[in-house]
């Protein structure tokens, strides 16, 4: 996506989209938080390093609650800080020394000003604020903006850089609908899938869409289930 980093799915344990397709399998009106073996391969983790269960299933522990809430990467993840303001004991790990493919280091602390003498102690220098996390757009933003670059492509259909934008703002419609867990999983992913694929028809080098595409037609055919077309 061009405004935000996401690096969503081939297979793993996304707390968030795994409640969508286990429940669109099951049942439209439970929305348990199942494990989606697609994430794992996507961060060469097990399903319980995100899960209460080292199964996978059930909800979803500190590791996996950060994981949504940061556009599903472990960006600046310290795990040891992430349990302790969760207030949950640290999660088990059965290789510690290997981390989730999408971690980052988290920022170091700053380190205070040593005072040059004695007497005259240093002035501490100022910190600049650090960058916010970047995560999805709501449905409503999207929304708003599939509006906006809309009107701008139809009135330039021959204008490459509008018809990009539009392509782009399908891509990240697609993505927040496919994360927005007040959907229904029965129409979110379907919907997902459909505007992901409308914005590869306009522009196949959007890894936003393709990404998205990919890792949900991997979650129905790695659970026997056929690919909606529609």
């Amino acid at each position: 996506m061009q405004k935000f980093t996401r690096t969503l799915v081939t297979t793993a344990c996304a707390a968030g989209f795994v409640t969508g397709i286990a429940a669109l399998l099951v049942t439209s009106t439970q929305k348990p938080a199942d494990a989606f073996p697609a994430f794992t391969d996507k961060e060469g983790k097990p399903c319980g390093y995100c899960h209460v269960k080292a199964a996978g299933s059930g909800p979803r522990n500190y590791r996996g609650k950060y994981y949504k809430q940061n556009a599903l990467t472990f960006a600046k993840f310290d795990d040891k800080a992430e349990a302790e303001k969760a207030g949950e004991p640290v999660g088990p790990d059965p290789d510690p020394e290997q981390k989730p493919k999408s971690w980052t280091a988290p920022e170091a602390a700053a380190t205070p000003a040593t005072p040059a003498t004695p007497a005259t102690p240093a002035t501490p220098a100022t910190e600049a604020p650090a960058a916010p996390e970047k995560k999805g757009p709501t449905v409503a933003a999207a929304k708003a903006k599939v509006t906006a670059t809309s009107a701008a492509y139809k009135k330039a259909p021959k204008n490459a850089a509008a018809k990009k934008a539009y392509a782009a703002a399908l891509a990240d419609l697609g993505h927040a609908t496919m994360l927005d867990q007040s959907i229904p999983p029965a129409k979110r992913y379907p919907e997902a899938l459909r505007l992901t694929r409308q914005a590869l028809a306009l522009d196949p080098a959007n890894k936003v869409a393709a990404e998205d595409k990919k890792a949900i037609e991997d979650a129905y055919k790695s659970m026997g289930r056929p690919v909606p077309q529609k």
